[in-house]
């Protein structure tokens, strides 16, 4: 399974009031929320992923506080960012480095 993230992958919220993006980095991947940075790398996230037939919801926790809570369509286009945002933590639970 390959961990790297070599482009941009952008998701939009439901409501269409939230727009997440995965950016590659020379620091290692970072999600970007809104107009906030947030590096993977760093051990002070946390997330929930859920992915049914009818919505995905994604909900991103930095340093305890909920910064991202949204309800997506099963879209292709979600689906593939979901899976990615997926491969990146879990890919990173090994090498992530406390502050």
């Amino acid at each position: 399974m390959q961990s790297e993230l070599h482009e941009e992958q952008k998701v939009t919220s439901l409501c269409g009031n939230h727009v997440a993006r995965l950016v590659p980095s020379t620091d290692g991947p970072k999600l970007l929320i809104n107009l906030e940075e947030y590096a993977l790398n760093e051990a002070c996230w946390d997330v929930e992923m859920f992915q049914g037939r009818s919505n995905s919801i994604l909900i991103f926790y930095w340093k305890g506080e909920v910064k991202l809570s949204v309800k997506m369509p099963p879209m292709p286009q979600i689906e593939a960012f979901m899976t990615r945002l997926y491969q990146i933590l879990t890919s990173k639970l090994r090498t992530v480095q406390p502050i």
